[in-house]
């Protein structure tokens, strides 16, 4: 199964049923994996699709990524057809169509450096 960075410190999954969704988000939380969305991909509203997907300021408009096509062409107009395109993306990687998205946020390295290591000779 693969998934997606959407490059806003969000991942996404993309699964053929809701029965799969929830089995794979109680699994993300009992990982401590904090998931953000879990739904069919037409239940999901303009305004939550733009917490998800990167937004890329063009020519004074607020577009958004096309993560099938990273051509600046190709942006979309809109967070949910930004979001339809990662979801294409990571169905055509997974070779079947799913519908049924589980977002979650990207997990934080297990080591951070505070201050840089300083070299011993």
């Amino acid at each position: 199964m693969e998934c997606i960075d959407l490059r806003t410190g969000f991942m996404m999954l993309s699964f053929r049923s809701l029965k799969e969704v929830e089995r794979a988000k109680n699994l993300c939380e009992t990982k401590g994996i904090d998931v953000a969305c879990a739904l069919a991909f037409d239940e999901i509203k303009e305004e939550e699709a733009a917490n998800y997907v990167k937004h890329v300021p063009h020519d004074g408009n607020d577009m958004y990524c096309n993560y099938s096509n990273q051509s600046v062409d190709c942006l979309c107009k809109t967070a949910k057809e930004s979001l339809h395109t990662a979801l294409q993306y990571v169905d055509a990687m997974n070779g079947y169509e799913g519908g049924f998205l589980l977002i979650y946020q990207k997990e934080e390295p297990f080591l951070k450096a505070t201050v840089a290591a300083a070299a011993h000779a």
